[in-house]
């Protein structure tokens, strides 16, 4: 079994079709093939069901496919850190959760280039997606709203603390306070984002806004296919529906209008971390060292 043929059929598997598969991987459909059956008999099993049109995964297929990205993604890991040693380069795949590229928008874009010697890949994602890819090593670390109780087992560190404001429309009853106070709260409803795909700092932020919980039971508005980028939450917002915590960084890029921002008393402050599995990829430190210079550097 050879890592090339895992890439292969991990192509294979993810097309559910030779021909797309052998494009992708830039090879003849029929050497695709065969190097496939190849896999099969070296493992003695059937790893995928044929049709003219498509391909299945069988139960082994599908338990090799998780395997093989694991294992492909810790080649990649150990040929970066190989070079990484040599000097050659240091190379890091970093996720970001959505909105705090606004927060962290300066030392993000600097991360990689000449002047810092590191090369690094990123990419957005939601909360819960982050943390799977870091669990499954499909990427090195990822900067992510302040972690769920089980989510502490990863390794990680506070970056930052984002301040968080509430968001209201501008005729509000609240629209003209200096601060909103929490306790005038205790009835509104309040619009949020879906909790399984920020679910840590979802839990903050409705701990600190409805610390003795809901007054009702549709106190919390959350709209799954619409609430899921900070946009469609303010414009929600906009619209009448209710109000809303959003970080001042990220309502200044969208810049919805009818809306007005207003501090919180007690004031909210998010939490922003890096985390990452163990061993910690060797340009960690210099990422960190960008993002969080005073903080500590992973242990490796």
């Amino acid at each position: 079994m050879e890592l090339r043929q895992l890439r292969y059929f991990v192509a294979v598997a993810e097309e559910r079709h030779f021909g797309r598969a052998a494009r992708r991987l830039h090879i003849a459909a029929p050497s695709l093939s065969q190097q496939i059956q190849a896999l099969e008999r070296d493992l003695r099993v059937t790893l995928l069901t044929r049709s003219p049109r498509s391909v299945h995964l069988t139960p082994a297929g599908q338990t090799l496919l998780e395997h093989s990205r694991v294992l492909l993604a810790r080649a990649e890991r150990a040929r970066d850190e190989v070079r990484c040693a040599t000097g050659h380069h240091r190379h890091l795949s970093l996720r970001v959760v959505s909105g705090i590229e606004h927060v962290l928008d300066g030392p993000l874009r600097n991360l990689s280039g000449p002047d810092t010697g590191l090369r690094v890949t990123t990419a957005t994602s939601t909360d819960s997606e982050a943390i799977h890819a870091v669990r499954e090593e499909h990427i090195d670390a990822a900067v992510v709203w302040v972690r769920a109780t089980q989510d502490h087992d990863l390794a990680g560190i506070t970056l930052q603390h984002a301040p968080m404001y509430l968001a209201l429309p501008a005729a509000h009853r609240l629209a003209g306070a200096k601060a909103v106070q929490i306790s005038d709260l205790a009835t509104e409803t309040i619009v949020m984002f879906p909790r399984d795909l920020f679910l840590g700092i979802w839990d903050h932020i409705m701990g600190h806004l409805l610390p003795a919980g809901p007054s009702r039971l549709d106190q919390v508005l959350t709209q799954p296919n619409l609430i899921n980028t900070p946009e469609a939450l303010l414009r929600s917002v906009a619209a009448g529906d209710g109000v809303a915590p959003v970080v001042p960084a990220t309502a200044d890029n969208v810049q919805v209008p009818g809306i007005v921002l207003r501090p919180l008393a007690p004031p909210l402050f998010v939490p922003i971390e890096l985390v990452w599995h163990q061993p910690a990829h060797p340009a960690l430190e210099g990422v960190l060292a960008l993002l969080a210079p005073h903080a500590s550097p992973p242990a490796s």
